[in-house]
């Protein structure tokens, strides 16, 4: 992408914006404007103010607004990594020890963006560190406090391991769209993969709630953590480990040999299905007929109250 030609940076070693306010921002700059700026202040380390501002005739640019300017490279550092985050949204970035600038969309930024999303998503798809984490509470005592809040610093936790939630947070409220056709399309692939994303996530926030609130169930019955905890996942090791029960139709592999993916609920389905046609022993008898094999009892933890909590989102 070509780069119209700027003027020389003042000596002064923070920019002033390019834009002073005199005239009202179009809104899609604005919502833009918004989006750099959480982005570049989730980067920057804490107490550092980033400034945010137009850039005639299109595009946004950022610089360090902190009263003391950090060092020549601390500076050059961080205005190249508020860089990378930045073009991970998909916008061309140049940057260099004064300042940020953020361009129109690009379309390499857009296919990595493309290529994260969908190897996201392949990760979402398994539950089984989120489940171990889950029930280890993050190292808290179920007896210390009231269940509720240690299942909400539970979630917490794991939401923050996830990232996905709090990136896709940051494009809350920015209509994304383009003049060029190739670039639509890109940017449709971006948003339909980030609704999967955040359809993934939140299954994954929904079983840490149920297993972390299940822990603390059992741990009040009986008060040995660590019997709770390995009652907790044996009650759900059926549902979390569904995908690999499935080897029919439901789950063919697809042209590239991979599986669709398996949510939560999908899971507690295949969990409770009686016969799965698989291609081992189960459910066949030693002289080779078939039998039936009853359904579990129960796929999951309070298998009802598991439902209602899917039913919150």
């Amino acid at each position: 992408m070509s780069v119209e030609p700027r003027a020389e940076v003042a000596p002064q070693r923070t920019p002033p914006p390019l834009w002073d306010g005199t005239a009202s921002m179009a809104p899609e700059t604005a919502a833009q404007r918004r989006v750099v700026h959480r982005i570049c202040t989730r980067v920057a380390p804490e107490g550092t103010e980033i400034g945010v501002g137009e850039l005639p005739p299109g595009g946004l640019q950022v610089w360090i607004d902190s009263p003391a300017p950090p060092a020549e490279r601390e500076a050059w550092v961080l205005h190249h990594r508020m860089a990378r985050e930045v073009s991970l949204a998909g916008w061309h970035c140049e940057a260099d020890r004064d300042r940020l600038l953020v361009l129109g969309w690009s379309a390499a930024c857009l296919h990595n963006r493309v290529r994260l999303l969908q190897s996201g998503l392949r990760r979402l798809s398994g539950f089984e560190q989120t489940a171990q984490r889950a029930v280890q509470l993050e190292g808290q005592d179920p007896g210390s406090g009231p269940a509720a809040g240690i299942v909400a610093a539970t979630c917490a936790s794991i939401e923050r391991r996830l990232r996905w939630p709090e990136r896709l947070a940051e494009l809350a409220g920015y209509e994304r769209s383009s003049a060029l056709p190739h670039l639509q399309l890109l940017l449709a692939q971006v948003i339909g993969l980030e609704t999967k994303v955040a359809a993934a996530c939140a299954e994954h926030l929904v079983m840490a709630r149920v297993l972390a609130r299940a822990v603390c169930e059992h741990h009040a019955r009986h008060g040995d953590l660590r019997r709770a905890q390995r009652e907790v996942l044996a009650e759900t090791r059926r549902w979390v480990h569904a995908s690999s029960m499935i080897r029919g139709s439901a789950a063919r592999p697809g042209p590239a040999g991979t599986r669709p993916h398996m949510g939560l609920t999908e899971r507690r389905i295949a969990a409770s299905v009686i016969n799965h046609g698989t291609s081992s022993n189960h459910g066949v008898s030693d002289h080779g007929a078939a039998r039936a094999i009853p359904a579990p009892a129960a796929a999951a933890p309070r298998a009802g109250h598991a439902g209602h909590e899917e039913g919150a989102h």
